[in-house]
């Protein structure tokens, strides 16, 4: 697959809906920006019943982010199940816009290692169904939460988890957001090397996940995007970010204009 020098940008930066359909206009004001490609966010649902709809407005759909939480990892197997069947239904339904990544939180955090065996049995039944309907399943890289999280799981144990299913279509997002405040992002590729199916780009200042826009923040863009290129990964710099609602088209292009020339020399 040939390099997609392109921008993909995270449907998050919209926040949730709030009328019927609102997803169509942020699909228009992303295109009014210039982006050629989305991530459709966890904030929105429904996705297969609009997928006519949203190919019509000619953007294309790079990768889908599933819904799982904590809850597949809890205690009550009532709320386990719950969840699980949650993500399956949003697998089949990213399937709608062919073979795309659909990300997935990796949730073993705790110490004990009870939630760890919960997660993997968890992994394994979606994979069945996104192996089944023809999409990527991908395992997203953790953010360090000390205060939140029992214990930090590493690029390299993510990464080791990926390769024990011995899949093609089994591989991981790297959130550049999140690995950064922990990890160097250079070591993070290196661990992923032949892995990398999407990744999430935004910035912080290195304390917390703050999904910045790439000129807010510590992180070497231009650098940490060439990592990513050296250790396999072929597609955009898909842009998960935050900002203050009403999203503006003056406000995307900015954006887009200022990453396009520090990663494209645009």
């Amino acid at each position: 697959m040939n390099n997609i020098d392109e921008l993909s940008l995270s449907t998050t930066v919209f926040g949730a809906e709030k009328e019927p359909d609102e997803l169509l206009r942020f699909l228009d004001t992303t295109l009014d920006a210039g982006f050629k490609y989305v991530e459709l966010s966890r904030k929105h649902f429904d996705i297969a019943r609009r997928a006519q709809a949203i190919l019509s407005t000619g953007i294309k759909v790079w990768s889908v982010h599933g819904l799982l939480d904590g809850r597949a990892v809890a205690d009550d197997e009532t709320v386990r199940r719950k969840a699980l069947e949650e993500e399956i239904i949003r697998i089949e339904q990213a399937s709608a816009f062919g073979k795309v990544p659909v990300v997935v939180h990796y949730l073993d955090r705790m110490n004990n290692p009870i939630y760890g065996q919960m997660f993997r049995k968890a992994v394994e039944e979606l994979y069945e169904v996104s192996h089944r309907v023809g999409v990527i399943l991908t395992i997203e890289t953790v953010p360090y939460k000390p205060k939140v999280n029992e214990r930090y799981a590493d690029s390299r144990e993510v990464a080791e988890f990926v390769r024990s299913f011995n899949a093609d279509d089994l591989r991981m997002t790297i959130d550049i957001n999140h690995s950064n405040l922990h990890e160097s992002l250079p070591d993070v590729c290196a661990n992923a090397h032949g892995l990398i199916a999407n990744v999430h780009m935004s910035n912080n200042h290195g304390e917390w996940e703050d999904h910045l826009p790439p000129m807010d923040g510590v992180i070497d863009f231009p650098a940490t995007f060439a990592a990513l290129r050296r250790h396999g990964y072929c597609g955009p710099a898909n842009l998960e970010m935050h900002g203050e609602v009403p999203i503006t088209v003056e406000w995307l292009k900015n954006i887009r204009q200022y990453t396009e020339k520090i990663l494209f020399k645009r």
